[in-house]
């Protein structure tokens, strides 16, 4: 089983339009084949020590995947292609971290 950790940085103000795209896209997530999470979150304003410092134009995903070529498949999708068009005018950049359990 594999983590993601997926950072969505949007342009100013944008942050709900991207999540509401998300949420519109999770029922289908969720039945893919090796998904057993996709979670879209936003940052708590609350401060606490160590906190990274609030992000207001940033969506945090975070997924649980059978495999690396699940979430390839994942991916490749018809419903992911139409999300990724849906919101290429409001994101300025994505990125990724895949992790495994610690042996």
């Amino acid at each position: 089983m594999i983590h993601v950790i997926a950072t969505i940085n949007t342009r100013p103000g944008q942050r709900q339009t991207v999540l509401a795209e998300l949420l519109k896209v999770r029922p289908e997530v969720l039945n893919e084949v090796g998904c057993y999470q996709y979670l879209p979150l936003e940052d708590d304003p609350v401060v606490l020590p160590r906190q990274l410092p609030y992000r207001d134009n940033t969506v945090t995903m975070v997924e649980q995947w059978e495999s690396v070529q699940h979430l390839e498949a994942h991916l490749a999708t018809p419903h992911m292609q139409r999300y990724f068009a849906a919101v290429e005018p409001w994101v300025e950049e994505v990125s990724l971290q895949i992790l495994r359990p610690g042996q």
